[in-house]
């Protein structure tokens, strides 16, 4: 069983507030600033009203910078303060190990402090009641200035954890080891007995396709039962929570090669409607990636922007850098948005209160995806409705069926605790989404969805299309290898009809891609000129009915989804690009291959989906 959060399961908290001082006394030390009390008495009203310290709203509202506060923080203790590190280890700054121990120690073993919160009350306390030892026994520091040394004399090791600790606490978990060339060898041969029967026809290519038939009608059968059961959803809204009963909240967003579109997304995000002292935004950034750091430096990011400069090393992935963000995250709930996202300004709120309802169990709440540039092309607006029969019916499907989850990328909420318990994502999976909703499951968490949409930008041009579905499919196939890797443990911790749906739903996401085209094609050659209605044999019965059944039924779970989805998303104008899917089918195809491709030759690259380059817009009406 998961372990209870522990803010949302706790003894219910107290709806009135306790009555405290006008001036606290994390604000009573900025005398020196000559700041005028009304401002500071609202400021410990506001701080009432959200549950948290005063000082915390007085830096999130850019009342006071952190340099200024820490300052005569560090007078009203008596303590020094240091700003630059240079001022504690001089010319020993160079050496890392040097810094390492100049952070916990110091030069002359005195410890660097940067607190906050409830630490930083416990040390005013403390000196009210003068046992707070005097002259150079701690030094003081902003937490940023402090997160920036640790993180610059610790590189190495943050990065080796973020690739590897889900690898030693359990190898099998984990995409890290590529295909071996048995398993190359043994897929080689399958194709080319697969290609052979094909072409000289007989036994053993009615074999053959019959067992993916089999595969594939599976795949027909869950995606039948998710439509079915996402097109009765029902969703009560819970009741939001006041602002002291809230959560704090963290936000991962990894950026990389994102300049042009980093400024979009700094507005987006400030748009959402949660306490800003409960709220910190990680822009979590590769060391070389100097465009987007100075883009981001340019706009004058806010206090709860704190810039994570992820450290060299390998694989360059989005969930290394995520878990790079996620062992510096403060918060109780976390979520994760991409650099092209425009969230719901209500998404973290209605995030916050549905966790709040919901029993220990739920690990994570996925919002739906919405493309906005869908008038840019036919395939930005096939990929809209994709995204809509997903977000809008399967998943909601899903989880209603209480069955495992494969996860969209961006704009899932997790409790903190969850995520350390599954010890962060898979650095070497290319669809980390995928495998965590799986591994919450395996992990007895279930998944619920929320109405709450986040605006995205589909790939503009089919280039960009490509390269990202490429890696799409690739990471799904890294996915199915690394959960069928021990098929008796999978069958015991999801139970066998959900470890059965699973291995349906991840096998069928990539056969169906790879066979698809092709089936389709002889289907139709076989009913035309063929014996798919005239069968000889009760072999070729059997395939025949199988056939049919994909025909049929399979076309019908394809669009069925799209039509309730595009009726939701108010895309019902894009449903004229239907009879272009089997094209677009086809270029899927395409994408499996070369994702087959990859696999064996380079199962860990981040194929980079550019941004920016959208022309059409359908919230704002713009077109072209």
């Amino acid at each position: 069983m998961p372990p209870p959060p522990r803010w949302s399961h706790a003894a219910p908290r107290d709806a009135s507030y306790p009555k405290v001082p006008a001036l606290p006394a994390d604000l009573a030390i900025l005398k020196p600033l000559g700041l005028s009390p009304e401002l500071l008495v609202k400021i410990a009203a506001k701080a009432r009203r959200q549950g948290v310290a005063a000082h915390e709203v007085l830096l999130a509202e850019e009342i006071v910078g952190p340099e200024d506060y820490y300052r005569c923080l560090a007078q009203a203790l008596n303590l020094p303060f240091v700003w630059d590190p240079k001022e504690l280890l001089g010319p020993a700054l160079a050496d890392p190990s040097a810094l390492r121990a100049g952070i916990a120690h110091a030069a002359s073993g005195t410890p660097v402090i940067a607190p906050k919160g409830q630490a930083l009350l416990g040390l005013l306390g403390l000196k009210g009641n003068r046992k707070l030892p005097t002259g150079k026994s701690m030094v003081i520091t902003t937490p940023g200035r402090f997160a920036l040394w640790v993180r610059a004399a610790c590189g190495a090791t943050i990065a080796e954890r973020a690739s590897h600790d889900l690898g030693r606490a359990d190898p099998s978990l984990t995409a890290e080891q590529v295909p071996s060339r048995r398993v190359a060898a043994a897929l080689a041969v399958a194709w080319a007995m697969a290609g052979a029967g094909f072409v000289t026809g007989g036994l053993a290519w009615l074999l053959v396709s019959s067992l993916v038939c089999v595969v594939l009608c599976g795949a027909i059968f869950m995606r039948l039962l998710a439509t079915i059961a996402g097109s009765l959803r029902t969703q009560a809204q819970a009741p939001d929570l006041p602002d002291h009963e809230l959560p704090r909240y963290t936000i991962l967003v990894p950026l990389y090669k994102e300049a042009r579109v980093v400024g979009r997304l700094l507005d987006a995000l400030d748009r959402l409607d949660y306490p800003r002292a409960k709220l910190e935004i990680k822009l979590l950034i590769e060391a070389d990636d100097h465009e987007t750091r100075e883009a981001i430096e340019r706009l004058a990011p806010r206090p709860i922007h704190d810039i994570v400069i992820a450290p060299p090393g390998q694989p360059r992935t989005k969930p290394r850098a995520l878990n790079i963000g996620l062992a510096c995250a403060r918060g109780e709930l976390l979520t994760v948005y991409d650099a092209e996202d425009d969230p719901d300004p209500q998404q973290l709120r209605r995030a916050a209160a549905a966790f709040a309802q919901a029993p220990q169990s739920l690990g994570c709440l996925q919002c739906p995806l919405a493309i906005d540039n869908a008038r840019d092309s036919w395939l930005t607006g096939l990929f809209a409705l994709d995204y809509a029969s997903l977000f809008e019916v399967l998943d909601p499907g899903l989880a209603r069926l209480g069955l495992p989850i494969p996860l969209g990328g961006t704009s899932n909420h997790f409790p903190v605790e969850a995520l350390r318990a599954l010890q962060g994502w898979d650095a070497w999976n290319v669809t980390e989404d995928a495998d965590m909703g799986v591994r919450l499951a395996r992990m007895g968490y279930c998944v619920a969805t929320l109405d709450t949409p986040t605006w995205e930008e589909a790939p503009a041009n089919f280039g960009a299309w490509l390269a990202q579905r490429r890696r799409w499919m690739k990471g799904w196939m890294q996915t199915l290898i690394v959960h069928v890797r021990q098929p008796r443990r999978l069958a015991r911790e999801l139970g066998f009809a959900r470890a059965a749906a699973l291995v349906a739903m991840l096998a069928g996401g990539v056969l169906g891609p790879l066979v698809g085209p092709l089936y389709a094609a002889l289907f139709i050659h076989d009913a035309v000129w063929g014996s798919l209605f005239s069968p000889a044999a009760l072999l070729e019965t059997l395939a025949s009915a199988l056939w049919c059944v994909i025909a049929i039924l399979g076309g019908l779970v394809m669009v069925a989804p799209m039509m309730i989805g595009a009726r939701r998303r108010n895309l019902s104008r894009l449903l004229k690009l239907l009879p272009l899917l089997p094209a677009y089918n086809a270029l899927l195809g395409l994408a499996a291959v070369l994702a087959m491709v990859d696999l064996f030759r380079r199962p860990h690259h981040w194929a980079k989906t550019t941004h920016g380059l959208a022309r059409s817009s359908l919230r704002s009406g713009r077109i072209g």
